[in-house]
């Protein structure tokens, strides 16, 4: 498997249906995982390792198909102590170019969840991946020590408005 920085694209038009699927094994660098880091303010990201396959499945479309794994550590969104999660993600992507002529892509739902329609043919992987671990990642992590009531609760009391004059009742 290759070690990648994270400039990698993909022309998709040099994939063919007569072809093998294309294959996909990587894993970043260590520049790639800092740039993902800083980019969603993580603590650290490691161990991103990208298995797919590409395929040519009709004319202007292709299916790409695999797994991701990363380490990611984020704060706690209470404690702001480290929170790690390990993803494992199942990919099944497909992506359209768009193209002037709309009865080529009519035998595709490109509404459908899972379909991109692309501008060019060009599949950026850099993207593709820090979209599917900024979408998959836990957007509120959560240490599991930390309990539900500090989380929710506000430190702000609110009185219950008739108080004062339960007290001057009594």
């Amino acid at each position: 498997m290759q070690s990648i920085n994270f400039c990698r694209n993909i022309d998709l038009l040099s994939i063919n249906r007569d072809m093998p699927p294309f294959s996909l094994e990587l894993l970043l660098d260590t520049d790639s995982c800092l740039f993902l880091q800083k980019r969603f303010d993580f603590i650290e990201v490691s161990n991103v390792n990208l298995s797919a396959n590409i395929k040519k499945i009709s004319e202007d479309c292709w299916e790409l198909k695999g797994n991701l794994v990363a380490q990611i550590t984020q704060k706690c969104v209470v404690t702001c102590k480290p929170v790690k999660e390990k993803l494992e993600i199942k990919l099944e992507e497909r992506y359209v170019l768009q193209t002037d002529c709309a009865s080529i892509i009519a035998e595709i739902d490109i509404d459908a969840p899972n379909v991109e329609v692309l501008e060019t043919n060009i599949l950026n992987i850099n993207e593709f991946i820090a979209q599917v671990i900024g979408v998959e990642a836990e957007p509120f992590p959560k240490l599991h020590s930390t309990s539900e009531a500090h989380f929710f609760e506000s430190n702000d009391k609110k009185e219950n408005p008739f108080a004062k004059l339960a007290s001057l009742k009594k």
